[in-house]
This record gives C-alpha cells, structure tokens and sequence, in this order.
C-alpha cells in the first residue's frame, strides 16, 4: 500500500498523507522572507491574514512539519521563529472561511515535536499489525468471531499501544490516514488467515475520519471482496461518537455499511449521557455495554438493572447484546444470567496476533448456562 493516491478526483482527505499547514507571523510585513516565497515552493502568502500556507505530505517538497520548520530556522533569527504559530488547515477550503482554526494556532516549535513521531513511517514501512481478541456465544462459549485491534511496531521490535498511535494521528491530523489503513489491513489479515464464515469480525472505525462515505468507504468495499470475506459477517464498530459534532453524518455513515450488506454494532452504551440517546437513534445490529457496567453488575443494584434492561432491549429488537471486559466468572455468571448473547475480555482470550479458536478457560466447568433468548442469525 501507498500512502498517497493517484486518484485526485476523491473529494476527500482519506487517501492520502498530504496535508495543509498554515504558519501565523505576527507582523508579516517584518518577514520579508516569507512574503518573498513563491508558490512554486508549495507556498501560499495571505497578506490580510498574516499568514503563509504551505502543502506537506507526498508528493510535495515537505513531508512534514519538522521540514517545514527546519528550512524557516534558516531564513529567521531564533527570536523571529519562536514568534510562529502554526495549525493544520482543511485542505482545498479557502483559508479565510477557518479563521477558527487559526485563532487556535499553537507554537510552530511545540508543533515539531509532535510531528517526530513514528506514525507515518510505521505506515509505509507495514509496522502496524492485527491482532485478535475472540469472541464467544454465553451459553456455550463456541467461537462466534474476534475483534482486530490494531498495535504498532517501533524500529527495535516493541510494541506501541493503540491509545499511541491515535495520539500520534490527532496531533498530526492524520486520524483519516490511520483509520482507512487499519480498516483495511484488518480485512486483508483475516482474509489471509482464513477467518472468513461462519467467523464474524468486528472492526473499528472512527466517524469523523470519513467525510463522504461513498468516496472514503469504496476501497474498504473492495478490500473485503478481495479477502474472500462475506460483508454480513463483518461488523463495523463506532468507536468515540462522543467526538461526532454532527449526528445526520454517523447515520449516513452506518446506513452506507448496512446498504452495502455489512453489520453495525455500537460501543460501550450505558456510559456517558448520550449511549441510550444514540442507541435509540441510530439502532445498531449489535450492542457492546460498556465494561464498567459490566464489572459492576455483579454487585447488584442499579448496574445489573442497566445490563438486564440493554439485554431486553436487544432481544425485543432483534439485536445482539455483548458484555465487554469480562474478567471473572462472577461477571460471565451474571451477563449470561441477563440474557447477553455474547462475551469478550480477559477471562476467554487476550488480544493475540493468532487468532484464538476456544476460550482458554480452564478451571470452570463448562456446564452449558440458560441460552439467551434471542437467535443467533
């Protein structure tokens, strides 16, 4: 995979690395450096706005903001260069229509450092890996599928944590980057590791990397086909709604996924105040409740009440209901008790790059529990 696309007909940022940067200068009539470059230089100057664009990525001179800022140390004096603010800008927009996002500029210097890290580099050079959390039926732990999580490989072999590498994509604006490349390495593994039907996946992806969903979506469609895969056995999870400012664009996003035959399923309902609000608007083919709940169910109350409700609620529905971060067998007891179809956590498997085939639990005693009511279908 390349991280730049020839295809420059896409209206939207999903395929590619480059990217716009917009440097503040105080006081632009005092650099006359900058008001001397040119556009050839992949340089835009905007006089009334005090500022200068600049293009970075592939195919462009800069491949990121540490160029950038290595070539405007050469052309000012330190006191100069530390007055620059900087702040990435929607790309192909003029720039007078974001003067938002440039009065929430940062110090070009502070913007360097977060631009060092491993994050495109580990793209282009495949050091980013699926791995594989099973997923089980309550009643009977068989095998229903596996979530791909996605790791990081630094140069000397370690691993890099998820939470990472989204810091890394926030802070250098390539959030929509990641997720198309993770979306689709995930299916090509599977593919390649041969967990296609009955097996199901369940992948994540975040909303507000995908802009226009029949641009941004066509080639996880095709990354599917091409790893044998079937789409209603893979299962699209919505991961962070609480950073969707607009909540038409993630209906339009899951009704993409359904209209082209794939499943969806909505993450860790019953926390925060918007989980029951979301899951009444938006009606996912399955329900995660939120691992807190469950570790807290099995005191009872008020928690366990919440669990019982979301596992009624997906029965009434025609809806799967799964219990996330189980790690006892108090927890599995109780979700299956409730009537959840399915669980995922520490207790059957941890995150692995080999798939697992059976739970690994091996001190309980398998005694098939009450089979939840709703199908499996």
């Amino acid at each position: 995979m390349t991280l730049s696309s020839t295809d420059h007909s896409l209206p939207c940022e999903c395929r590619t690395d480059a990217r716009s940067l917009v440097v503040m200068a105080p006081g632009l009539e005092r650099y006359p450096e900058l008001r001397g470059l040119t556009p050839g230089e992949d340089w835009v100057v905007h006089p009334a706005l005090g500022a200068v664009r600049v293009e970075v990525g592939s195919g462009s001179r800069w491949s990121g903001v540490a160029e950038v800022a290595a070539f405007l140390r050469t052309e000012l004096d330190a006191e100069r260069f530390g007055a620059l603010r900087a702040a990435w800008a929607q790309r192909g927009a003029p720039l007078e229509e974001q003067l938002v996002t440039l009065l929430h500029a940062e110090r070009l210097a502070d913007m360097v450092q977060v631009d060092s890290s491993q994050l495109t580099a580990m793209l282009a050079e495949r050091r980013v890996e699926t791995w594989y959390q099973p997923i089980f039926w309550a009643g009977t732990l068989e095998l229903w599928g596996y979530e791909c999580l996605m790791r990081g490989r630094a140069v000397d072999g370690s691993l890099v944590s998820p939470a990472t590498l989204l810091e890394w994509a926030r802070q250098e604006h390539l959030a929509f980057l990641l997720d198309r490349h993770v979306r689709e390495m995930h299916l090509r593994n599977a593919g390649a590791a041969g967990l296609g039907p009955p097996h199901h996946l369940l992948i994540n992806f975040l909303p507000t990397a995908i802009y226009r969903p029949e641009f941004c979506l066509r080639t996880t469609v095709r990354a599917v086909a091409e790893s044998g895969l079937e789409p209603d056995h893979v299962v699209f999870e919505v991961v962070e709604t609480e950073h969707v400012p607009r909540r038409e664009h993630l209906r339009d996003l899951l009704a993409f996924y359904r209209n082209t035959g794939f499943k969806v399923a909505l993450d860790d309902v019953g926390s925060g105040f918007s989980g029951l609000s979301l899951l009444a608007d938006l009606n996912p083919d399955l329900i995660k409740i939120d691992r807190e709940l469950v570790s807290r169910s099995v005191e009872g109350g008020l928690h366990r009440d919440v669990c019982e409700s979301l596992a009624r609620l997906g029965q009434q529905n025609g809806q799967m209901v799964l219990a996330e971060g189980v790690e006892t067998e108090a927890e599995w007891r109780v979700m299956t008790e409730l009537g959840v179809n399915l669980l995922q956590g520490y207790l059957f498997g941890r995150p692995d790059p080999v798939p697992a085939r059976e739970a690994r639990v091996r001190a309980v005693e398998r005694t098939p529990m009450r089979t939840p009511l709703a199908s499996r279908a």
